[in-house]
């Protein structure tokens, strides 16, 4: 029986969480493995784990690890120490472990001084593209020299991510490509009696064209890129649901966004729900899901559970959505931060509806063949074997 110990730096349920969420239980549940999780923050993550019966401990990450962001150079620096009072309670935890599954930047760093005191192997889950976009040029220098010399492995979520973690100096030879793993249950119950209900209580009328986004509200995300095509659009009907709220920091972004929809040609046209648990239903409530990052994305979570919700995909051409999408197969693709390409997006899908069913279609099975947890799982398991 293979004994994991999983650990995380953060305790949100972003979409690397929600792929641990995937990983703890289906390793445990369809390969008998023996789980642990450590967080260092609490949050919704912790409740979610109980909730399934996962084994959960928190370890007080140190205050100079929170001021640590990607592309910081100074809080780099000082953090070391809180790095090495992580990495000496953790290389004591895990030595009755097969190995250390790091689900994070922060827990990979964590987790790889570890091993320098005798801590179990260590896996990096790489969910990120490393760019110097995003990434400080000291933050990936640590990362990949640590990754080449200390990590057994590194399982990344696309081609896209792979691609970038070599470009900046990373061994090759040490990447695994695991996708991220999705269930079609999720989606089943959902009848569409629920779903004309759902409508009926956000104010929908049957004739309007449902245009949804969900994802936290960040620059990169292009919640303003929709919004601008909205504006843009010669249709009466649009109808934008944005899910999501700000984090790290990003609220006067949200402020700006809310600022924008108050307008007199949008007000009346958009709603903002906030973070939301009942996801298939509001996917299913929308005739058209938008997936509008700006930058790279390093996997596109988003754009699998539309397909499995059965709803037609206008993501952009960048990152990991081109290992999900062919362009007019099962989805359409727009350059990135391209209003004027969206809004062409939604015109077209807006007047044919055949083209919708087709793009569903399509996309359903891409969804079930290619992303089902089992498949997923099963690639997982060979790669931290």
């Amino acid at each position: 029986m293979k004994k994991i110990l999983f650990l995380s730096y953060t305790a949100s349920l972003g979409g690397g969480e929600l792929c641990l969420l995937d990983m703890v239980t289906g390793m445990k549940q369809d390969y008998g493995a023996q789980v642990m999780v450590i967080l260092l923050n609490d949050g919704p993550l912790r409740h979610k784990l109980e909730s399934l019966g996962i084994p959960v401990q928190i370890i007080g990450a140190a205050e100079s690890l929170a001021a640590v962001k990607t592309n910081s150079f100074w809080a780099s620096v000082g953090a070391w120490r809180g790095v090495i009072a992580s990495a000496r309670v953790i290389a004591q935890q895990s030595q009755t472990y097969d190995l250390i599954h790091a689900n994070n930047l922060k827990a990979f760093v964590i987790a790889a001084v570890a091993r320098l005191w005798g801590g179990a192997p260590v896996v990096w889950h790489l969910h990120d593209i490393l760019t110097a976009h995003i990434f400080g040029k000291l933050n990936r220098i640590i990362a990949v020299t640590l990754a080449n010399y200390l990590a057994a492995r590194v399982i990344v979520n696309s081609q896209a991510t792979a691609a970038a973690f070599a470009q900046v100096g990373g061994d090759r030879r040490k990447v695994r490509v695991v996708y991220n793993g999705f269930s079609a249950t999720r989606f089943a119950p959902i009848t569409p009696a629920m779903v004309q209900q759902a409508r009926m209580d956000l104010g929908l009328a049957p004739t309007d064209f449902v245009v949804g986004m969900f994802s936290r509200l960040s620059p990169w995300k292009g919640q303003h890129i929709l919004l601008a095509a909205a504006e843009l659009a010669h249709l009466p009907n649009l109808r934008l649901i944005f899910v999501g709220e700000a984090l790290f920091g990003e609220t006067k972004y949200a402020d700006q966004l809310r600022e924008t929809a108050a307008q007199p040609d949008l007000a009346h046209k958009v709603q903002w729900l906030g973070f939301r648990s009942d996801i298939p239903l509001l996917m299913k409530t929308c005739d058209v899901i938008v997936h509008g990052s700006t930058e790279p994305e390093p996997f596109g979570r988003v754009i699998v559970e539309a397909q499995l919700a059965q709803r037609p995909v206008i993501a952009t051409a960048a990152g990991g959505a081109l290992e999900i999408i062919q362009d007019q197969v099962n989805g359409l693709l727009v350059p990135p931060a391209d209003a004027s390409a969206l809004v062409q997006g939604l015109q077209l899908l807006h007047d044919q509806p055949e083209l919708r069913q087709q793009l569903v279609a399509a996309g359903y099975e891409n969804a079930l063949t290619k992303f089902g947890l089992p498949q997923v799982l099963a690639s997982f398991n060979d790669a931290i074997n």
